[in-house]
């Protein structure tokens, strides 16, 4: 197992944890990612999930569609599907050297589970702060990410991506400087 995917698998399981936990009123509630509901915010993930599973499995990836319908009635039960069908394509011999198209370039799966954690945590702390939870994202991931993220400067930012850092008392935790790298405010 490559450190990126056990990154991406601890990331996803953070992000499950906060799934599991959204009450059922919450999924039309906005979130502080600009102009999606929490629904919204899991359907991205699912969507990107599915792509994954699709490079993964050597598939065509699926079409973008509405990030709601991707959530469909049941965010969870969507959400536990996507999952399960991810981790079970990511166990197989040789998965993680296949190539793959992403919206940076090619790249192999091993490659793509490398930042793919970022947005795992990032919307895993959308969720929680839409349901008015804590994300309890884990310290050790948020501290690379944070650093691989204010590294990569403009290279991550911009419509569609992530928005300018936002300024963090110093000494701030690691889980709030990464939060404040993506352009969240903490």
């Amino acid at each position: 197992m490559s450190l990126n995917l056990r990154d991406f698998t601890k990331a996803t399981y953070t992000f499950d944890a906060v799934v599991q936990r959204v009450p059922a009123d919450a999924w039309e509630r906005r979130s502080p990612c600009e102009e999606w509901t929490a629904r919204e915010v899991l359907g991205h993930v699912v969507w990107g999930m599915q792509r994954i599973t699709a490079g993964a499995l050597g598939h065509d990836a699926p079409a973008e569609r509405p990030e709601a319908e991707s959530a469909g009635d049941d965010p969870v039960a969507t959400w536990n599907e996507a999952m399960r069908a991810t981790l079970t394509a990511l166990d197989q011999h040789g998965v993680l050297d296949r190539t793959v198209t992403t919206s940076f370039g090619t790249a192999t799966i091993d490659a793509v589970l490398g930042f793919y954690p970022a947005d795992l945590l990032a919307h895993a702390w959308d969720i929680a702060t839409t349901a008015g939870q804590d994300a309890h994202l884990p310290a050790d991931l948020c501290e690379r990410f944070a650093v691989g993220i204010a590294a990569a400067g403009d290279g991550v930012r911009g419509p569609g991506r992530m928005a300018g850092p936002v300024a963090v008392a110093a000494g701030a935790d690691a889980p709030t400087r990464f939060i404040a790298q993506t352009g969240r405010t903490p």
